[in-house]
């Protein structure tokens, strides 16, 4: 029996997406850096890098290649910081850049390989389980992160943002700067995808067992 893909996507301990408000901690940063505290951008990267690092590690599916994604989101965000409409939520902002570099570095580095490292290397250890049961689930993941690399950039982003992420779908919209429709459509066809996906590779020979 081929898992449902809300099953696998619960297993991989997901958070959701905070409700920023008008003025939180991020936007308060942000007008400082405007202001000339640039060392108020420290600040900034350590209360973001590791959701901006796991994000990019979702998107393209490889430590190394997250780890310079974020880098270059950074970048980004400090040479363009005076674009930031202050009153908006920073961090909306902030992931639309980094899901933009994810996209143009995947289209650079061609269709990802299935990662070697599993997610939860950079999630925390799983409870305690049966070997039987892990590597089932070993297995499960491996099959997820190799489906997800093979979506169309949008299709993967909006899956990403909402199921992976946590986002709602009005929330992902507004990160990718597109109507909540579209963000509906986009994610429940990268489902379908992954679905098919797994189900072709996890489908018995003649009739045998997986």
């Amino acid at each position: 029996m081929v898992p449902g893909i809300e099953a696998v996507l619960m297993e991989e301990g997901l958070s959701p997406f905070p409700e920023a408000p008008a003025e939180g901690p991020l936007e308060q940063l942000a007008r400082r850096i405007r202001s000339g505290e640039v060392e108020a951008f420290g600040d900034l990267m350590a209360r973001t890098e590791g959701r901006i690092l796991a994000l990019a590690w979702r998107m393209l599916g490889d430590r190394h290649l997250a780890e310079d994604a974020a880098q270059e989101t950074y970048l980004r965000v400090f040479r363009s910081l005076d674009s930031f409409r202050l009153g908006e939520p920073f961090e909306a902002w902030l992931i639309r850049i980094a899901v933009n570099v994810c996209c143009d570095l995947g289209r650079k580095r061609g269709p990802a390989p299935a990662p070697a490292e599993s997610l939860e290397a950079l999630e925390g250890d799983a409870a305690p389980m049966g070997a039987e049961e892990a590597v089932l689930l070993h297995q499960r993941r491996s099959l997820m992160r190799q489906a997800v690399a093979a979506l169309p950039p949008a299709e993967r982003a909006a899956l990403v943002l909402r199921d992976l992420e946590g986002l709602s779908t009005e929330e992902a919209a507004r990160v990718l700067g597109v109507r909540p429709v579209t963000v509906r459509s986009q994610a429940a066809s990268a489902r379908a995808k992954v679905q098919a996906f797994c189900a072709r590779l996890l489908k018995p020979a003649h009739g045998g067992r997986p």
